[in-house]
């Protein structure tokens, strides 16, 4: 823990001294950040926020620990009791900590609670940690969906409901009855209970909305499973039992032998377990002249998949399952046939829970299963709130990589689903809606829409489970060494891209992975916790659907400002959501008239994206407007509303992840552009979000002020001293408080923009203004500075860029593979680009790059000094001779002190095993020895060749 003392004189220095009311005083979110404390909150439940995150789907979820210390960092000032309290309440979520900070921040404010507000609030976890500190938390959010999330999770459970009258339901049903069962201790069922506890069988003393929302969700269920019984027959060896899935694939006409065959990834139903005497389930296509029938066979799979990619390639394709024919079909005349609309739906087996073992065990479809399944009949539904009764807005061009459906033929969000799917979510829609008129009738307006948002986010976590996207997963090794579970596969599998499988789980209306039963028992685990953790009085948080250019808010109204923006070109949030957006215009019209009438839809009847501030993939190619012009644009606006709200002492925190630097720079031009200070830059290592665009692990909290006026013209050359020595000396207190160099690099942005902010502008002797980008690289190259790395006797600036970084690389992260994003960010530190270091310097690894320690390729006189050392150790085994080789190769010296100092620096570095530390001990008893014999051989050249005891791989 931290015992640095409050602001000290040369911090409150940079931060301009400022006390008074008229100016802006120093916050915590200027001098200091519980970097450490947030790094170890959010591996665990409490600090990574898992059960605030699991109460609704959305996208880049933030951890509770970093918002909370977002929020508290950006209320309070520095002191060492703030500090210690914040650490406390961030790491271990101590309530009397929190009790502390929020009368702290309500003497600070007086009689009125500051305002936090939150310009792009999703899920709304930063609004939901500004009321927990006490503050009057406001939320706002261009998407729909992004608002119903926050009313979820920051308004609604923390509204007091007691006096609402009863519901109109019992919540004695069948269906509660069931969930009970399965849950007592005896029962065969228990295990299948999604997480062991009473799901929609409800607890003694429970809280009223939750116990009102289990009456709900149960009477959903109830309703829709007895609407559907056509269409889901049961099996009467089982007591009536509904299966929980069925699988499907679809089928296409040959172009060899034109008979119609199934794409299937693959045969295993059921992996073996030896623990359980479990032999597992396999699915065969047994073939009848021009038909082919399925087959469900205990043990492993004795076919081959008919979609799939051939071993050790890439590429799937379909092959023809007929023994005369085995034509096959390219992934391109697999997609285009899904253009012709020449796909058709199959369904291959159907799977249920033995009440024996509670087994998942597969079986061929029953004559009536089948026959129940073709009668779906789409026009036999009726409108929804004036509406089609199933989405048929189509699927906006250059969607096709995050809806993957949309690049094989599947145009309307209706269609990535097979029509009693369809039918199964327009049933539960509908009865949603219906509720909500019976509700108004018996509770408050309010409480009938709270109640039915959450039956209808319930619709949004089932089509996680339930499109062409959900692939049967199952677990376990066909050796049977591991648990075999089987369950629905989540569509949404980096973050945001809806995903799409020709061979696909169809989830009914019974009990099991990714049922309605299932979801609604997580939803109210969820949501329980939630409640459980809101032990302040707090009021709830007010989530509007508005736009964060044009902000409803009167000028100078705002305390403080701390938000979480779009992350450029990594998710399309409204793209991803609309699949939900466009089940909730059915569900919730009538209950969230100002999110879902239709009045705020698009010209295409989808989310309105004509203010959605991200950089759309393909954009410019498809014709749409989200460019990077378009997000670099519409951010400044954003910005420069944020500073027109925001009071003149008030404080903004931005919190902010890319791996690419060009991201960030336009990030933090449009704060300073919009009339901000940058104040800090805090990093936190909250992420392991692979986008399919780039994997990034640090996310930094930037702190802001606003621009004080008449700030004067900066001389660069002086400024860049300032910033320099701002930047070393925080370098010593980030050492006290524990951060990690690694992260002072980045943390180095927000103390050289802390500089940088003093002045209106920094200009060169010529006039030219300096860049942005100029101080970001000399900040980092500060870091690499303070560190005071010298070798033998040469200090680190003497040595060529590429040995400098190899060095700093070396003192930072060792052997270690390092994310892209992180290890570009790095090169800055010498203005290098990442392409011309990866080979000489650096080797490429599925993690990211790692810093080179074998055999460099042929050495000539331009290679590094780090190059010249690696080839001494490489060939090291060959004797002097070879070591002095690499001298000669490379035109160096014998005795070039760069040379011989990184010989004894990299020999006290490396691990003592280590074959390369070992080569290089030798090379140093040896100094004299190689010394002479290069001296002796002049400039003989000699190929450094590559020896197996130093090869890295990737």
């Amino acid at each position: 823990m931290s015992t640095s003392p409050t602001v000290t004189a040369a911090e409150s220095s940079a931060t301009g001294g400022l006390t008074d009311q008229t100016a802006t005083p120093a916050r915590l979110i200027d001098t200091w950040f519980p970097c450490p404390e947030v790094d170890k909150a959010v591996g665990t439940p409490a600090g990574s926020g898992l059960s605030e995150k699991a109460l609704f789907t959305w996208f880049a979820s933030r951890p509770i620990a970093q918002a909370r210390a977002a929020v508290l960092c950006s209320l309070l000032p520095d002191t060492l009791e703030n500090r210690f309290d914040i650490q406390a309440a961030v790491l271990k979520g101590e309530k009397a900590a929190m009790l502390r900070l929020r009368s702290r921040i309500a003497e600070q404010y007086g009689a009125k609670p500051p305002v936090v507000l939150d310009i792009y609030s999703g899920r709304g976890i930063i609004s939901l940690e500004a009321t927990r500190a006490g503050a009057t938390a406001i939320g706002i959010d261009l998407s729909p969906v992004a608002t119903l999330a926050g009313r979820l999770l920051a308004d609604y459970p923390l509204r007091d409901w007691s006096a609402e009258p009863p519901l109109p339901y019992s919540p004695a049903t069948e269906f509660a009855r069931e969930e009970k069962e399965a849950a007592s201790p005896n029962s065969k069922r228990r295990k299948s209970a999604t997480t062991g506890q009473l799901g929609l069988a409800g607890l003694a003393g429970e809280p009223r909305l939750l116990g009102d929302v289990r009456t709900v969700l149960s009477e959903v269920g109830r309703r829709v499973a007895k609407q559907m019984t056509a269409h889901y027959p049961g099996n009467a060896a089982l007591g009536g039992q509904v299966p929980w899935a069925y699988l499907w694939a679809v089928t296409i006409p040959c172009d060899g032998c034109s008979r119609r065959f199934p794409l299937i990834g693959s045969m295993v139903l059921r992996n073996p377990y030896n623990r359980t005497r479990d032999e597992g389930q396999a699915l065969e296509l047994i073939v009848d002249g021009d038909h082919w029938l399925p087959h469900v066979k205990d043990g492993l799979p004795q076919q081959q998949p008919t979609f799939s990619a051939p071993v050790g390639k890439q590429g799937k394709s379909a092959r023809c399952p007929f023994p005369n024919c085995g034509h096959v079909h390219t992934l391109d005349v697999v997609k285009a046939k899904g253009f012709a609309g020449q796909y058709i739906d199959a369904m291959l087996a159907v799977a249920e829970i033995d009440p024996n073992t509670n087994r998942k065990e597969f079986r061929v479809p029953r004559p009536d299963e089948s026959a129940a399944a073709a009668r779906a009949d789409l026009s036999a539904l009726s409108t929804i709130a004036g509406l089609s009764p199933f989405p048929d807005e189509a699927i906006p061009r250059g969607n096709k990589d995050n809806v993957r459906a949309s690049g094989y033929g599947y145009t309307t969000y209706g269609s990535l689903m097979n029509p009693r799917q369809t039918i199964l979510f327009a049933t539960t829609a509908k009865i949603i809606a219906e509720l909500h008129h019976e509700l108004r009738e018996a509770v408050s307006p309010e409480y009938a829409a709270a109640l039915c948002s959450y039956a209808a986010s319930n619709i949004a976590r089932q089509l996680r489970r339930a499109t062409r996207g959900s692939r049967k997963e199952s677990r376990g090794r066909p050796d049977g060494s591991a648990q075999n579970r089987v369950y629905s596969g989540d569509v949404f599998t980096n973050q945001s891209t809806v995903t799409h499988a020709f061979d696909y789980l169809e989830v009914g209306p019974g009990a099991g992975p990714g049922t309605w039963s299932s979801v609604s028992s997580s939803l109210l685990n969820a949501l329980r916790k939630v409640l459980l953790e809101n032990t302040f009085e707090s009021p709830p948080a007010r989530l509007r659907r508005a736009s964060s250019v044009a902000l409803p808010f009167r000028d100078a109204t705002i305390d403080v400002i701390v938000t979480d923006p779009p992350y450029y070109d990594m998710i399309a949030y409204a793209d991803s959501s609309d699949l939900s957006y466009a089940w909730f215009k059915r569900a919730l019209r009538g209950a969230l008239k100002d999110l879902f009438d239709g009045a705020l839809d698009g010209t295409d009847g989808l989310q309105d994206k004509s203010e959605e501030i991200i950089v759309k993939r393909g954009a410019k190619a498809n014709g749409d407007h989200r460019t990077q012009d378009f997000y670099e644009s519409m951010l400044a606006r954003s910005f420069a509303e944020a500073r027109r709200v925001l009071k003149a002492n008030g404080h903004m925190t931005v919190i902010f992840g890319h791996s690419d630097p060009q991201a960030w720079k336009r990030l933090l031009a449009a704060l300073t552009n919009a009339g901000f200070v940058v104040t800090s830059s805090w990093p936190s290592r909250t992420e392991t979000a692979v986008t399919g665009v780039a994997t990034i692990s640090v996310t930094v909290s930037i702190g802001a002020r606003v621009a004080p006026p008449n700030r004067p013209i900066g001389i660069a050359a002086q400024v860049d001293a300032e910033v320099i020595n701002q930047v070393k000396t925080r370098c010593r207190t980030w050492d006290g408080d524990g951060l990690a160099l690694e992260d002072q690099l980045m943390a180095s942005y927000g103390a050289a923009l802390q500089v940088v902010g003093r002045y209106s502008k920094v200009i060169t002797p010529d006039g030219t203004a300096v860049s942005l980008e100029h101080y970001m690289t000399l900040a980092r190259r500060a870091v690499r500075d303070a560190v005071a790395l010298r070798l033998d006797e040469s200090p680190l600036e003497i040595f060529d860029p590429h040995t400098r970084l190899a060095i700093f690389w070396h003192e930072v992260h060792g052997r270690m593979d390092v994310p892209k994003g992180e290890a570009r960010f790095f090169a800055q530190s010498d203005a290098l680009r990442i392409e011309d270091l990866r080979g000489p310097i650096l080797i490429e690894t599925k993690a990211g790059y790692r810093l080179r320690h074998d055999a460099p390729g042929q050495l000539f006189s331009t290679s590094s000094t780090y190059e010249v050392v690696r080839g001494m150790a490489a060939r090291w085994p060959e004797g002097t001779v070879a070591a002095a080789a690499c001298l000669t190769s490379a035109e160096r010296s014998p005795t070039d002190a760069q040379v011989w100092a990184l010989v004894d620096w990299l020999a006290t570095k490396l691990p003592a095993s280590d074959p390369v530390r070992v080569a290089l001990a030798a090379v140093k008893r040896n100094r004299a020895s190689i010394q002479a014999i290069a001296v002796s051989s002049g400039t003989t050249h000699v190929a450094a060749t590559p020896l197996s005891l130093f090869e890295e791989t990737s």
